[in-house]
C-alpha cells in the first residue's frame, strides 16, 4: 500500500494573553477554553485553496501550511497581496474579567488588525478599533416592485467580540518570508522559530 506525506510548516500564529490569567502565557492552555475563533467565507476559501489548516490550542491561533518536500516554501504559491479574517467570541468566564466599555457589542467590535508587512507584534484593547466592522461579502436583496429586481449592499458584522485582519500591505519587510521572491518561510520549526509568534492580543485595556 502507498503512503503519500504531506509535510507542513507554522504560517504564523496570533497569541493570546490576559493578566488574570498570568501563567497562561508560560503554559498555556488556559484561555483557549474561552475563546470561539473561525475564519470567515472567503479565509476558508483561500485555506483551501492554500492548503492552509488553522487551529487553536495553546493559547493560541496557530495556522500551518502546506510546504514543498524540498524547501520551506508554500506547496502553492501565496498571493502577493493576502487577505484573511477571523472572527471570534470570548465567553462569560473571560469576558467578566475584561473591562470593556458599554459601546461594546451588537454591530461594535474590536477589530485588530494585523500587518504581514509591519513590526508591529503586540496590541491590547485600547489600540484596537472598536466600531463597525463591514463584512467583506456584501448581500443581496430582493426589492419588490414591478417589476422586482435584486440589490447588493454591504452589510456589517455582528455578534462577535472581535475581528482579526490579516493583511499584506505596504513595502515594509515581510515578516512571514527570509526570502520574498522564492516565498522562503520565516516563521517555521526547520528554521528554530516554533517558539515565536507574529502577533499578541492582550484581552485587557
Amino acid at each position: 500500500m502507498d503512503h503519500v506525506i504531506y509535510k507542513y510548516e507554522k504560517l504564523f500564529s496570533v497569541r493570546f494573553t490576559h493578566p488574570a490569567f498570568p501563567n497562561s502565557a508560560e503554559n498555556g492552555g488556559l484561555l483557549t477554553n474561552f475563546l470561539t475563533i473561525e475564519p470567515d467565507r472567503l479565509t476558508r476559501l483561500l485555506f483551501k485553496n492554500q492548503e492552509i489548516l488553522f487551529r487553536t490550542r495553546q493559547d493560541m491561533l496557530l495556522c500551518i501550511i502546506r510546504i514543498n518536500e524540498e524547501m520551506d516554501s508554500p506547496y502553492f504559491r501565496l498571493p502577493d497581496i493576502l487577505q484573511a479574517r477571523f472572527l471570534f467570541s470570548v465567553k462569560d468566564r473571560l469576558l467578566v474579567q475584561t473591562n470593556i466599555p458599554d459601546s461594546h457589542g451588537g454591530e461594535n467590535l474590536y477589530r485588530f488588525r494585523i500587518n504581514l508587512r509591519s513590526s508591529a507584534d503586540s496590541m491590547d484593547l485600547s489600540g484596537a478599533d472598536l466600531g463597525e466592522v463591514e463584512d467583506r461579502e456584501p448581500r443581496r436583496f430582493f426589492r419588490p416592485g414591478n417589476p422586482g429586481s435584486w440589490e447588493t449592499i454591504p452589510v456589517n458584522i455582528s455578534g462577535y467580540f472581535g475581528v482579526i485582519d490579516i493583511v499584506t500591505e505596504g513595502s515594509s519587510t515581510h515578516r512571514l518570508y527570509t526570502n520574498v521572491t522564492d516565498q522562503l518561510l520565516f516563521f517555521t520549526t526547520a528554521n528554530g522559530n516554533e517558539h515565536e509568534h507574529l502577533f499578541t492580543i492582550q484581552l485587557n485595556n
